[in-house]
């Protein structure tokens, strides 16, 4: 019996957890978040925070200061560059517009990914107005073929 009990416990908590083994990818890249110095921002990609190769991808980040107040994307002075897992540049100086997402104003890029890689997205900028220092926030992509 005390070499059953475990076994059967483990296997109980093998089946409750199975279905979620399929999800972890997918939760380990939704909304990442970086800051540097006291300003945060948050990234989201279509489709799902897993971009497809060849494919236009919207990009959007959500600015912050550090105790959670929101930077509108006009106040802000910033640059999108974009390289590969050799660290060559991608895109640089990719324009950019503000799109409004459920709760906020973000900041947009678009972007076409030539090939499944891992990428390094880097969003850094400044202030026009002086009410934040200037950042660079580093994003690690993975773009699927």
């Amino acid at each position: 019996m005390h070499r059953i009990l475990p076994i059967f416990i483990l296997s109980v908590f093998g089946i409750a957890f199975a279905p979620l083994i399929g999800t972890l990818p997918s939760i380990a890249y939704r909304q990442q978040v970086a800051s540097s110095n006291s300003v945060g921002a948050s990234i989201h990609l279509e489709p799902n925070d897993t971009p497809q190769a060849n494919q236009a991808s919207p990009m959007q980040f959500v600015l912050t200061q550090r105790g959670g107040g929101l930077i509108p994307p006009e106040s802000c002075a910033c640059q999108v560059a974009i390289y590969n897992s050799a660290n060559q540049t991608i895109a640089q100086n990719i324009p950019l517009s503000t799109a409004s997402t459920k709760a906020s104003q973000a900041i947009e890029a678009m972007i076409t990914f030539p090939a499944a890689d891992s990428y390094t997205v880097v969003l850094s900028g400044q202030s026009k107005d002086d009410t934040f220092q200037p950042f660079e926030l580093i994003f690690p992509v993975i773009v699927r073929p």
